[in-house]
């Protein structure tokens, strides 16, 4: 038998037991279990004759790939562009304009258009609890944003900052390499890349990219900012770091008010989405950042990668310059290394800018990870493949209130994210 996580587990009598997939990974038996898992049956077509030994990575198509990439490399592309001396001009005002109206009427006509809106209305339950578990959440940190810098005893003195050593070897790479310091100064990837990227692929369903709900893959994204940052909460509010930049409670802050019951109301009269001063460990951008290149690493797989011997070598047997051996390591799709590579750069460039120490920005990774992997069990990308649906099925009828819902969550989430500067 098999617990949750699919671990496969000896009953007492000693036969062992393996989930769908489990086996055809055992077996080599992938297009029998994978068509039994995915829900492909006569009249739904095949994955590639079998040839593919991941049926779920057959089902993801690649223009998500490739519009995920663009997006996240276009502006620093177009920096070094113009750092080598060949500048592009900018796109004038109305044509940006346009462009997104474009892309906004295009998204409209995909919501209209879209057939499985039956897959999406069973995931808002639990997506609707989901996101409002992080409303409250948000609503209470936010306020201790506010708290724990009020209550730091040297928030007026100019307290000098922790010795970064990640920040010192960096510094000292970048003055002995030109090259390393011109890819520091691009353009960072901000909150506004990420959010777009996990965006993109729950929108992607739209366009039959990933063979999941687009509310089932944000119920897992939202709860696990909630959890990540109730424990970030924990950290910044037991033990108070300084800033790296002394005298950031003055630049930020008003004066602490004279009641308790007054310090508690200011930190609810603005959304603190630029952070404070003292809640340092661990960064809740970078626990954010983190979540779309999870996301995609986890509900848009790449298929495993060939590695082919050299042919061209006559020592080698003719059986073994013809082996195909599948890399495991390999298994990456393009825009999901170009996310792991603009984290890696934002989360650099947040420390060089002293925004955050690099131990804020490791643990933000480390545990935004760790939760992410907890809460498998939300929507687990394993058992929760939507099946295929038969040639010349109908439609399923859309839903007001579905589409409403998308339409306050994408408003909570501009308020969030722009309304708050984060």
């Amino acid at each position: 038998m098999t617990d949750r996580t699919g671990v496969r587990r000896r009953q007492a009598g000693g036969n062992l037991q393996t989930e769908p997939g489990l086996a055809a990974h055992a077996t080599g038996d992938y297009e029998h279990e994978g068509r039994q898992l995915l829900g492909d049956g006569p009249g739904a077509g095949s994955l590639s004759g079998g040839s593919c030994p991941d049926a779920v990575a057959c089902r993801c198509r690649g223009a998500l790939d490739w519009v995920v990439a663009v997006a996240v490399l276009a502006q620093p592309a177009l920096a070094l562009l113009a750092s080598v001396g060949w500048p592009l001009p900018a796109l004038p005002g109305p044509v940006t304009k346009a462009l997104i109206i474009l892309g906004g009427l295009l998204l409209g006509r995909a919501l209209l258009r879209f057939r499985r809106w039956r897959d999406e209305t069973s995931q808002v339950p639990r997506f609707l609890a989901c996101f409002l578990v992080m409303l409250a959440e948000l609503t209470i940190e936010n306020c201790a944003v506010w708290l724990v810098s009020a209550t730091d005893q040297r928030k007026y003195e100019l307290v000098p900052g922790l010795q970064d050593n990640v920040e010192l070897a960096v510094r000292a790479a970048a003055a002995a390499s030109p090259s390393l310091a011109a890819a520091l100064a691009l353009p960072a990837a901000t909150v506004l890349h990420f959010l777009a990227a996990l965006l993109a692929l729950a929108f992607s369903v739209l366009w039959d990219q990933v063979p999941y709900s687009g509310f089932g893959i944000f119920s897992r994204a939202v709860l696990t900012i909630a959890a990540s940052r109730v424990l970030r909460m924990a950290c910044f509010m037991c033990t108070v770091l300084p800033n790296p930049r002394p005298g950031c409670y003055g630049r930020r802050f008003p004066p602490v008010p004279a009641t308790v019951w007054e310090t508690i109301k200011a930190g609810y009269t603005t959304i603190r989405g630029f952070g404070g001063c003292n809640d340092l460990i661990f960064s809740g951008h970078g626990a954010f950042w983190v979540l779309a290149p999870l996301a995609f690493r986890t509900y848009y797989p790449a298929p495993p990668r060939r590695l082919r011997l050299p042919g061209g070598l006559r020592s080698w047997p003719g059986w073994l310059r013809r082996l195909r051996l599948p890399v495991p390591g390999l298994r990456l799709r393009l825009s999901t290394a170009v996310l792991w590579l603009a984290l890696a750069h934002a989360s650099v460039r947040d420390v060089l800018d002293r925004q955050h120490y690099s131990v804020d920005m490791l643990l933000a990774v480390v545990v935004t990870w760790a939760v992410w992997d907890w809460l498998e069990w939300v929507y687990p990308a394993g058992r929760a493949v939507l099946p295929r649906r038969a040639p010349g099925s109908p439609p399923d009828p859309l839903n007001p209130a579905v589409l409403g819902l998308i339409l306050v969550c994408l408003g909570v989430a501009g308020v969030i994210v722009i309304g708050g500067k984060a």
